[in-house]
């Protein structure tokens, strides 16, 4: 029970590191695409461990708090508007797209894996 709980608190603790805000700065800063990748590769290794320990809801509370810290730190840092870079997004705005692509994305995984267990648990009963 207690183990639980701590995977629970590390996993959200690890969400709330503002990664569209890095990725959008070091965009900005370095004019590099490398910090999206680090931010993909990390969303990837916290939805997984969510799924291996069956904290699926931590996934979209997660996300949640990982749009909320990242366009929060935006907020206060005084984040450059990014408008002469991306004509399509401000660097705001961009954040909140990234947010909500990632969002759907692990909306996406979650119902095909609630799908095929659901499927699997078919053919088992039968």
């Amino acid at each position: 029970m207690k183990k639980s709980w701590l995977i629970r608190a590390l996993l959200l603790t690890a969400y709330c590191v503002p990664f569209a805000f890095f990725s959008v700065k070091g965009d900005i800063t370095s004019g590099t695409m490398l910090y999206y990748g680090v931010m993909i590769v990390s969303f990837v290794i916290l939805y997984r461990c969510a799924l291996k320990t069956d904290n699926v809801p931590i996934i979209f509370i997660g996300n949640i708090l990982s749009f909320i810290s990242s366009y929060l730190t935006a907020k206060l840092s005084r984040l450059d508007p990014m408008e002469w870079y991306c004509k399509l997004f401000t660097s705001h705005s961009l954040i909140v797209a990234i947010s909500v692509a990632s969002l759907i994305i692990h909306a996406i995984i979650v119902w095909r894996r609630g799908r095929k267990q659901r499927n699997a648990q078919g053919c088992d009963r039968t």
